[in-house]
C-alpha cells in the first residue's frame, strides 16, 4: 500500500498500533465550584510534572525545536487567558472540569486554524489538543501511558500527539505510520529530529495489520509493505548499508567550504521561526540565517503586540547564538489570510494582493518604529540585517528606509546601543519589484529573492491550490529568467543576492543557482549539508554552459529532465570529495 513519505529512511520491524484514549466528556453541574478550581489546579499540577518528566528523558541530541514544542504545553497550563477560559466556564456554567477544558480548548483551536496560511499556528492547534486530552484524561483517570513490544517496533495510528510519541522508547522505536497526519505535523518533525522514518497519509492500514505482522516502512518509494518477500527483504538490508555510508559523507559537509570544485563560491544559510533553532543551525554548519520569520511573535501573543523589549530580547538572542553568522530578520509580514485580530487588518476579499507585511507596516508606525529599533538595538550585539518583505515600489522602501533613520536617531539621541550602520535589503517577490529591479538596487544592500510568492505572483496561481502546482513548480522557465535578470541586476550593482524559497534546497535547481551568482541559497535545517554537498561537487564552468541550455526551453518538463541529466552526469565522485 501508499502512503506519503513525511520523514525519508526505511524501518523493517513490528506492526504495534497505537490508539488513542477514548474519553467521553459531558457536561455535568457542579454544586461546589471552589472544590471543582481546586480538582483542575490538581489536574493542571499533575500535567506539568508528566510533560517535564518527557522533556527530561528525551535524548539531548534531540532537535530544540522538538522540546520547544513541548515548552509550549508547559507554558499553555500558565496562559491567564487559556486557564482564565477554563475556569471561567466551570464558575459561570458550574460545569465539570473536564467539559470546561474541552469547550475552552476547541474554542482555543479554532483560533489557531484560523491561520490558513500559516503552518507553524495550524500545528499548534494540535499541541492544544494533546494537552487537553492530557488534562481529562488525568482527571477522568485514564491512564495516558502506551503498553510498548519488548521487541523493535513500527507504531502506526491514525495521528499520535507529540507527547505520547515522546515517551517512547526511541531504541526499540524504528519507524512512524500514521493514517492521517500532515507533512509540517508536530509528529513529523519529533520523527526527523529522532531520524526516524515517517509516512502519512496510509489510509487503512490499521485495519490490514495485526499483531506481530512484520511491516516494512519504505520511505524511499512511499510503499508500506506487510510481512515484505524475499526481494524486499534484500532491498531493505542493501539500502541500511548504502545508508551509514551515506550519512558518513553528509557529516563531512558540516564543516567545510560551500565552494564548488572549480572555486566558486555559494553560502547556504538557513530559514528559522524562532531563537531555539539557532543552534541546530550552528551545529549543522549553517553559515548564516537568510530569513527570520518575525511576525511568529507577534502571532503568538494575546490581545496586544509584543513589546520591544521581547522582541529585542529574541532577536538579541538568536544574532549572539550565530556567534557572527548573518541573522536577516524579515520585518512583519502579516495580513491577508493571516489574520490577528489585534491588529484589526480586517478580511478582504483578495487577502494575497491584499493590505499586508509593509503596506500595513507604513500606516501603522506604533507597530513598525517599536520592531524596527529592537532589529537595530540586536545589530550591537551581533551581525544582523533588516529586510522588508512584499516591496512593489521606490516609494515603500523609500518610506521604510525613513522610518528606519528616524529610531535610529531615537536611540542616538537615548544613548541606546544600536548599528548604525546595519545592512537592510528587500524581499524580491513581486513582478514589479523585478522589473524595477535596478531602481531598487541603488537603495538595498541586498536582495533575497523569495520564489514561492514570486512563482504565485508571476503566474496568478495561488500556491495552495494542489490543481495549480504546475504553474508553481520551480522548473518553471519563465521564473528562471526573471530571477536571471534579478541576479545579473544584482551583479552590476554590486550588492548580494540570495534565495529563501522553497526553489534554493532543490537538488537538481543547484546548478543554476550556482551559475546565476546567487551569493546565499537560505534553506530549512535539514537540509544544509545536502545542498553543500551538491555545490561541493560540481563545475561552476560546467554549470553556466547548462544556465545558457535551460533559459532556451519552453517548458518546466524539459528543464527538469536537463537539470536531472545534469545532475547523473557531472557529480563527480561525491563520497571522496572532501
Amino acid at each position: 500500500m501508499k502512503g506519503i513519505v513525511a520523514a525519508p529512511g526505511m524501518a523493517l520491524a513490528l506492526a504495534h498500533i497505537i490508539t488513542e484514549p477514548e474519553i467521553y466528556v459531558q457536561k455535568r453541574a457542579v454544586s461546589d465550584i471552589t472544590e471543582e478550581l481546586k480538582r483542575l489546579q490538581s489536574a493542571l499540577s499533575e500535567c506539568s510534572v508528566q510533560i517535564e518528566g518527557i522533556i527530561d528523558d528525551l535524548d539531548s541530541s534531540v532537535d530544540p525545536q522538538t522540546v520547544e514544542i513541548l515548552d509550549f504545553q508547559l507554558l499553555l497550563l500558565e496562559d491567564t487567558d487559556y486557564i482564565g477560559d477554563i475556569e471561567r466556564i466551570i464558575s459561570e456554567q458550574s460545569a465539570n472540569a473536564e467539559f470546561a477544558v474541552l469547550t475552552a480548548s476547541e474554542g482555543y483551536m479554532a483560533k489557531l486554524r484560523s491561520f490558513t496560511d500559516n503552518d507553524y499556528l495550524r500545528e499548534r492547534a494540535s499541541d492544544v489538543a494533546d494537552l487537553s486530552q492530557r488534562l481529562i484524561a488525568i482527571m477522568s483517570g485514564v491512564n495516558m501511558e502506551i503498553t510498548e513490544p519488548d521487541k523493535p517496533y513500527i507504531a502506526i495510528g491514525r495521528d499520535i500527539a507529540i507527547s505520547r510519541i515522546a515517551a517512547l522508547d526511541k531504541a526499540k522505536l524504528k519507524g512512524i505510520i500514521l493514517e492521517n497526519g500532515g507533512i509540517t505535523s508536530h509528529c513529523v518533525i519529533l520523527s526527523r529530529s529522532l531520524g526516524i522514518p515517517c509516512m502519512i497519509e496510509a489510509s487503512g492500514v490499521i485495519g490490514l495489520v495485526k499483531p506481530e505482522d512484520t511491516v516494512l516502512l519504505d520511505g524511499v518509494s512511499g510503499e508500506i509493505a506487510i510481512n515484505p518477500e524475499p526481494a524486499r527483504l534484500q532491498a531493505y538490508n542493501a539500502y541500511i548499508a548504502g545508508e551509514a555510508v551515506e550519512k558518513a559523507n553528509l557529516t563531512k559537509y558540516i564543516n567545510c567550504k560551500s565552494m564548488s570544485l572549480d572555486g566558486a563560491e555559494m553560502k547556504v544559510y538557513a530559514n528559522i521561526t524562532m531563537n531555539s533553532e539557532a543552534e541546530s543551525v550552528v551545529n549543522q554548519g549553517g553559515e548564516g540565517v537568510g530569513l527570520f520569520r518575525s511576525e511568529l511573535l507577534y502571532m503568538t501573543q494575546q490581545g496586544i503586540p509584543p513589546s520591544e523589549e521581547k522582541q529585542y530580547a529574541e532577536y538579541s538572542k538568536t544574532a549572539k547564538a550565530l556567534n557572527g553568522r548573518p541573522l536577516v530578520i524579515r520585518t512583519l509580514d502579516i495580513g491577508g489570510d493571516k489574520q490577528i485580530e489585534y491588529l484589526d487588518i480586517g478580511k478582504e476579499q483578495n487577502p494575497f494582493l491584499g493590505y499586508r507585511a509593509i503596506r500595513y507596516c507604513l500606516d501603522h508606525p506604533e507597530i513598525f518604529k517599536p520592531q524596527i529599533s529592537a532589529i537595530l538595538r540586536a545589530g550591537a550585539d551581533g551581525n544582523v540585517w533588516m529586510m522588508f518583505p512584499m516591496i512593489t515600489c521606490k516609494k515603500e522602501l523609500l518610506e521604510a528606509k525613513q522610518i528606519v533613520k528616524q529610531v535610529g536617531g531615537e536611540l542616538k539621541a537615548k544613548g541606546i546601543p544600536y548599528d548604525s550602520n546595519m545592512k537592510v535589503g528587500i524581499m524580491m517577490e513581486t513582478p514589479a519589484a523585478a522589473i524595477d529591479a535596478a531602481i531598487l538596487a541603488k537603495e538595498v544592500d541586498f536582495f533575497s529573492i523569495g520564489t514561492n510568492d514570486l512563482a504565485q505572483y508571476v503566474f496568478a496561481a495561488d500556491r495552495a491550490n494542489a490543481k495549480l502546482a504546475y504553474l508553481n513548480s520551480p522548473f518553471q522557465p519563465t521564473l528562471l529568467r526573471i530571477i536571471k535578470s534579478i541576479s545579473d541586476v544584482a551583479k552590476d550593482a554590486g550588492i548580494e543576492v540570495d534565495i529563501c524559497g522553497q526553489a534554493a534546497e532543490v537538488d537538481a535547481l543547484v546548478p543554476i543557482w550556482l551559475a546565476m551568482g546567487i551569493t546565499n541559497l537560505s534553506v530549512s535545517i535539514p537540509r544544509i549539508t545536502a545542498v553543500r554537498k551538491r555545490i561541493c561537487n560540481i563545475n561552476k564552468v560546467d554549470c553556466d554552459d547548462l544556465l545558457n541550455a535551460v533559459l532556451s526551453l519552453d517548458t518546466s518538463d524539459e528543464v527538469e529532465k536537463m537539470l536531472i541529466n545534469f545532475i547523473e552526469r557531472n557529480i563527480i565522485n561525491e563520497n571522496n570529495a572532501v
